[in-house]
């Protein structure tokens, strides 16, 4: 799909001129495959990327992109994603955030706040959106703790009501760091549509890697998108 492999090259480009560059924190890139369990017609590749750029000590801005191309499908969608984000400290941050996606000539954009911290041996995000036209309202947590150095319990949970119905998807699973290097993770979950007439749910599992880079490796928030909540929709 040239367009996502278009943005993971911008992407990569760009932190690969500028990593050193005063300013840079952080950047990653990322790819995943969503199959589903019960033979339904979802499911695809997802190809991600991040770069932060540290204003201050305590403020940083950061740009995620992201490409979707479902397997049953014969169309592409796009995400970018532009976070304000503030670091109280070392363990935790809060910010805002705009996103847009575009889907073949349709397109939503969401305005949201985020925030992260270090709990109890673990990470924990959450965040809440709505859409500019105010039809769409969408919330999310995240989760990862680490049972030993290089192995954590991963999860997340995501649901975005709509102006006709519903959407929603959870997912749990594992991360493996490779000694500082690619994280390789697996999650198995279920995705949800219910518009009052329809209600139909279907599991899937997911397959991914991510690849982090600078000091502070990675971005601190991901992309914020509808089609998160639906892999490969």
């Amino acid at each position: 799909m040239k367009s996502s492999a278009a943005i993971a090259a911008a992407l990569f480009a760009v932190a690969s001129t500028t990593a050193s560059a005063q300013g840079i924190t952080g950047g990653q890139l990322g790819i995943e495959y969503n199959a589903p369990i019960d033979g339904s017609d979802f499911g695809g590749t997802t190809y991600s990327g991040g770069i932060e750029y540290g204003i201050s000590r305590s403020y940083a801005l950061s740009l995620n992109a992201a490409g979707y191309r479902p397997d049953n499908f014969d169309t592409d969608a796009t995400n970018v994603t532009l976070h304000g984000t503030y670091h109280f400290d070392d363990f935790s941050s809060a910010g805002i955030f705009v996103s847009h996606d575009n889907l073949d000539d349709e397109s939503i954009t969401l305005f949201g706040i985020e925030g992260g911290t270090d709990i109890y041996g673990g990470d924990l995000t959450t965040y809440l959106a709505r859409s500019n036209d105010d039809d769409v309202t969408v919330i999310g947590f995240a989760g990862e703790y680490a049972i030993r150095d290089a192995i954590s319990v991963i999860g997340d949970l995501d649901y975005a009501d709509l102006d006709d119905g519903s959407i929603s998807q959870f997912g749990i699973g594992a991360a493996y760091d490779l000694n500082g290097g690619p994280t390789f993770y697996a999650k198995i979950g279920n995705a949800r549509y219910d518009d009052g007439t329809i209600d139909e749910s279907a599991g899937f599992v997911s397959i991914g890697v991510d690849v982090a880079f600078g000091a502070e490796r990675g971005t601190t928030f991901d992309t914020r998108s509808i089609f998160d909540i639906l892999p490969g929709f």
